[in-house]
């Protein structure tokens, strides 16, 4: 259980500012309405270039020591974030605080899997999956609870959170009498130069620009409807996303019925339908507040669906030998796209982007599709 909860704490990271950007414009001296999105995406892209990082070297020293390493700094970073009220200064904070965050999600999960019996395994998982999961709703609903005219309270209490994680790991850590240091010689440059070909791989790619658009689609619906005339509803939706959310906790039962390719497939159709009517509302063409309730389940239970179906695609179709790094790699571009949603809402017309955004999910439908039946 400590795993999950702790999964959630430092995802939660990633989503904490979105729904607080005008808070921000009151005491960040030099932010502005155009620039503060950044320290959004500033967090998703270090954080996204982290998890290749710290997976690599966790290989070397041991993961239980590259949780505890990890966490630490994450808990001094985020101590340190509510003194910077200089933009400049604190959107370098969120770079280091994006990269620290990302050493825990792949090391966490890797060490569930070497450390849990075989039967114990799908359920931590699923947990975990759903933690990453609950973190996008969650993380915007603490935002807006605690950051009102600073980040003292958001920041330490995380930061709590996070030192809490690293005593138990590091207590774990001495009554553990093997994972002291490994004898892997793994490095990072064997692991990016393995990189350019995973990522080009005819069964994975498909894979990959699925997951490229995935989170883009729900942070940057997310940031246009903070900017819209359905800021209001935002706590609705967001109680709908919460229950939303464990639906990805049924995920391993679907996939005995139907392939998780497929249902990739399917949850990206959902996510594109209900995205696209989202647009009406934005567009004041529809205000029946009960319709954009129901399409934003439909979306939430899409992406539910969506996550684990593309892990378990990403592992079933890359080598053995490469499925570490083809996983990391996955979480990497996943995590591009939720920090570049946060921030093209500033950059294009927010109904133009949502839908350029459903049509791009019905486009990655297409391609995998054609994908199946190429190598089936």
């Amino acid at each position: 259980m400590c795993i999950p909860l702790l999964a959630l704490a430092v995802v939660t990271q990633l989503y904490l500012l979105l729904p607080v950007s005008t808070n921000l414009l009151h005491f960040v001296k030099y932010a502005t309405a155009s620039n503060i999105g950044l320290l959004t995406t500033i967090f998703g892209i270090f954080y996204a270039i982290g998890l290749i990082i710290w997976g690599s070297l966790s290989d070397r020293i041991g993961k239980e020591l590259t949780l505890i390493i990890g966490l630490l700094l994450l808990t001094s970073i985020s101590f340190i974030v509510p003194f910077l009220q200089n933009y400049y200064l604190l959107l370098f904070a969120r770079a280091v605080q994006g990269f620290c965050a990302a050493s825990f999600p792949p090391v966490a999960l890797a060490w569930v899997s070497i450390n849990l019996s075989d039967s114990s395994k799908p359920k931590a998982i699923s947990m975990i999956s759903c933690a990453f999961l609950l973190a996008a709703t969650i993380g915007q609903w603490l935002g807006s609870l605690l950051i009102s005219n600073s980040l003292f309270y958001a920041m330490w209490i995380l930061g709590v959170i996070y030192a809490c994680g690293a005593t138990i790991f590091y207590l774990y850590y001495l009554k553990s009498e093997q994972n002291k240091l490994s004898s892997s010689s793994t490095t990072l440059i064997s692991i990016f130069s393995k990189l350019p070909n995973i990522l080009i791989n005819k069964k994975l790619l498909p894979i990959y620009i699925c997951s490229l658009f995935v989170l883009l689609s729900f942070v940057a619906l997310y940031s246009v409807l903070h900017r819209s005339s359905l800021i209001n509803c935002i706590p609705t939706l967001r109680n709908i996303g919460i229950f939303g959310m464990f639906f990805s906790l049924t995920a391993s039962y679907l996939f005995k019925v139907i392939k998780p390719a497929y249902v990739l497939a399917i949850s990206l159709c959902l996510m594109a339908l209900s995205l696209f009517m989202h647009a009406f509302f934005l567009n004041d063409q529809l205000n029946l507040l009960s319709i954009i309730y129901f399409f934003h389940f439909i979306l939430i239970i899409g992406l539910a669906y969506a996550v684990p179906s593309m892990i378990v695609c990403v592992a079933t179709q890359s080598e053995i030998k490469d499925r570490g790094i083809a996983t990391s790699l996955y979480t990497c571009i996943l995590f591009i796209g939720a920090s570049l949603g946060a921030f093209l809402p500033t950059l294009i017309n927010p109904l133009i982007l949502i839908i350029a955004l459903s049509i791009l999910l019905l486009l990655c439908v297409i391609q995998l599709i054609i994908n199946l039946r190429l190598n089936h």
